[in-house]
């Protein structure tokens, strides 16, 4: 798991051949308007991307995903939130693993680390890294995101 803001994320160019690629198209996107509809989903260039604009929820309304095929990179555009962070280690399967989306939903942790991200910063998780994303962090904000998949071999 990495946490950093956008001016550093050249520090982490060897994590994936398309590193540099992704956050190419991270920045292109960032230089057009904000879109108007609320979730899109983009492919440039062999990237995928989804852009989401959401308010931000209680804890306990959003659960804990893994992945297991693909690096999940999460650019705050606008807003804050806190992503929680947890080992995936003995956490209960509560939706199980689904192929077209690549994500396993898992229980609460008991021991939850918070990620606190504010506009320009981003969060990596590798496959198997539990996280819960679009949490509150002091008030219930509308949020902008773009979270980029890149595939792991």
């Amino acid at each position: 798991m990495i946490v950093d803001s956008l001016k550093n994320y050249k520090l982490y160019s060897g994590i994936h051949q398309d590193w540099e690629k992704a956050f190419s198209t991270v920045l292109h996107y960032l230089s057009e308007p904000i879109p108007k509809s609320d979730r899109i989903s983009v492919n440039r260039d062999g990237i995928e991307m989804l852009i989401l604009k959401y308010k931000t929820k209680a804890f306990a309304e959003r659960k804990y995903e893994i992945h297991k095929k693909n690096i999940d990179i999460q650019f705050l555009v606008k807003g804050k939130e806190t992503i929680y962070f947890a080992k995936s280690e003995g956490l209960e399967t509560v939706e199980p693993y689904s192929e077209a989306e690549d994500k396993v939903y898992l229980a609460d942790s008991p021991c939850p680390s918070p990620l606190n991200l504010v506009t320009d910063d981003f969060a990596v998780f590798m496959p198997g890294e539990a996280h819960k994303t679009q949490c509150v962090w002091d008030d219930s904000l509308d949020t902008l995101k773009i979270i980029v998949k890149l595939p792991v071999k």
